[in-house]
């Protein structure tokens, strides 16, 4: 049994008339349904961009921008807990903040017990602290749960040199190293945590999010979007 977390940006769920669309749950869904036929238990960070981006708002104090945000990707949280719970699959959401009367306040041991137990663990707001971005939440997410593969699901079907809506020729990578993302620049995830996973031997696969069904060929060996490790 394998340990998976799953990065889905806030962007990701948003529909076109609402912020949290039901049919971008349901891939949602079916993506973790197909990791648990894959013998994986599942984490997920999700963002919270959907509803705020502290970037945006300049004219704002950082720190309430960024906690603005935080409380965003706790929204989704509960959102897509409901989601799974109402289609049969066991979900909890942990954040590091406390909230009394309205979230558990789960400590790692409680997380990682009911881990074991096959609910899927959503993390709601980061890690926490202002000026960390949900790259920071989900390296600690990976950590809590020993997982040892995170599965960054994009609008796009891996890693390009450039952006390819842009340059229609920007190239595609199958495979990266650690050190290849940092020296080339590329906006896979921020370099703290690329180091982190390097240091703990976390291997990133960035895939198109509509394209879920591929995580199934990657188990089975295919090359699907693109993958970062040693």
């Amino acid at each position: 049994m394998s340990r998976v977390i799953l990065k889905i940006s806030g962007e990701a769920l948003k529909g076109d008339n609402n912020l949290v669309s039901e049919s971008k749950l349901k891939i949602v869904l079916k993506t973790i349904e197909l990791l648990k036929q894959e013998h994986n238990e599942v984490g997920i960070v999700i963002g919270g961009g959907n509803y705020f981006r502290g970037r945006e708002h300049q004219d704002m104090d950082k720190v309430t921008a960024d906690t603005i945000g935080m409380l965003g990707t706790i929204m989704n949280a509960l959102y897509l807990k409901d989601y799974l719970i109402k289609n049969n699959i066991e979900a909890l959401v942990t954040t590091p903040f406390s909230f009394p009367n309205l979230l558990k306040d789960y400590q790692n041991e409680e997380i990682n017990t009911e881990f074991n137990k096959g609910k899927v663990i959503i993390f709601g707001g980061g890690i926490g602290k202002s000026g960390y971005s949900t790259d920071s939440g989900v390296v600690l997410a990976a950590l809590t749960l020993g997982a040892d593969l995170i599965i960054k699901m994009t609008n796009v079907d891996g890693v390009y040199s450039e952006d390819p809506k842009i340059n229609p020729k920007a190239i595609k990578y199958d495979y990266l190293t650690y050190q290849e993302v940092i020296k080339k620049d590329l906006k896979v995830m921020d370099i703290y945590a690329i180091e982190e996973c390097q240091k703990n031997n976390i291997k990133i696969l960035v895939m198109n999010f509509n394209e879920y069904e591929k995580i199934t060929e990657y188990f089975r060996g295919a090359k699907v979007g693109s993958l970062i490790g040693e």
